[in-house]
Order: C-alpha cells, then structure tokens, then sequence
C-alpha cells in the first residue's frame, strides 16, 4: 500500500512539476561532455567537492533526484547500496547522487539510508551544478526553487560516457545505470 502510495504521489507531483520546466526548449546532456566545474557539498558546507575533480582519473555513476526525503526518491538509493559491489566489479571507482538541497539535509538522508559513503550524498545547494548540466526542473511552486530532473550519467575521467535522461518523470532514470550496468563496459 505505502509502495503504490508513494508511486502515485510521486506521479502527481511529477505531473505538477512537468508544466512549469525550465528546460523545455534547451539542449540536454551529450556524450562526450565534461562535467562541469561547480562545487557541491558532502556532508556540511565546510566540504565542498569540485563535481569535475571528483571523476578525474576515475569512473563513476552520478544520479541526480528531485530531492532529499521526496516520495519515488528515497526508493532509488537502497537500488544503487545493493548493486554496489557490482558496480565496483564493473570497474566503477565513485557512485554519487546529486540533489538540489542543503548540505545538512542531504546527510541526514545519508545517515537514514545507511549509505556508509557507499554512494556519495552530494547537495547542490543553488542547483549550480544542475544549471550548467541543464537539467534543472522549476519546482517553485511546490518547493520553494529549483529542483533536477531525474537523470543518470556514466562519467570516465570527467566526461560523460553514457546519460539516461527521463523524458517522462516516471521515476526510473535514476536506476537506468543500474540496469544498463553492462552497456557501458569499458
């Protein structure tokens, strides 16, 4: 009951935010970008992280939610804590999510999801990050700001590999690296 509860208030809100998109007419993520050079913050605003530096020299998955403790959301989280092994199997050295929130707020979600840095908890906390890789969605009128859209992004030395965008903010392109896992062998 909870489970479809949530799928369906998901929907509603997705179906809310969809009218009022930023992004309508503007270009996406393409392969063969770099990820841009904004600060988030992991854990507290006394540690920011370079998005770019982070995946220097390295192999990643980033994913990006609506936000912290939202319905649909906290559901994609325990995907990526279980299938983390395979992803470090799979040659993958970072797993980081992305969310327009406080620092503070994204800990919190962390310590709740028992992430133990498994996956990255990564706030951008004036949707900067989320701006520059243009997928930011406007949720002003339910949340306040602007929020990302759901997307997934395989990353290799700082560049996009792979992207999986969600064309119909069902819920499932935060968990599309998961299962395409195998597509993006190196």
């Amino acid at each position: 009951m909870a489970a479809s509860m949530n799928r369906k208030s998901s929907k509603i809100f997705y179906n809310i935010a969809v009218n009022h998109s930023l992004t309508n007419k503007r270009t996406f993520l393409k392969k063969g970008i770099p990820v841009p050079s904004e600060y988030l913050y992991l854990d507290d605003p006394k540690n920011k992280v370079n998005a770019h530096e982070l995946f220097k020299g390295k192999r990643g998955v980033l994913f990006s939610v609506l936000g912290a403790f939202t319905p649909g959301c906290q559901n994609h989280i325990p995907e990526y804590l279980d299938n983390h092994e395979k992803f470090k199997a799979e040659g993958f050295d970072v797993i980081a999510c992305v969310a327009v929130n406080d620092p503070f707020v994204m800990s919190a979600w962390a310590r709740s999801l028992n992430t133990n840095n498994k996956v990255l908890m990564l706030a951008d906390t004036h949707g900067l990050f989320t701006k520059a890789m243009k997928m930011d969605l406007d949720c002003r009128h339910i949340m306040g700001t602007i929020r990302s859209k759901r997307y997934s992004v395989v990353i290799e030395d700082s560049v996009i590999k792979g992207f999986n965008m969600e064309p119909d903010h069902g819920g499932l392109a935060c968990l599309l690296c998961i299962k395409n896992m195998k597509t993006f062998k190196r």
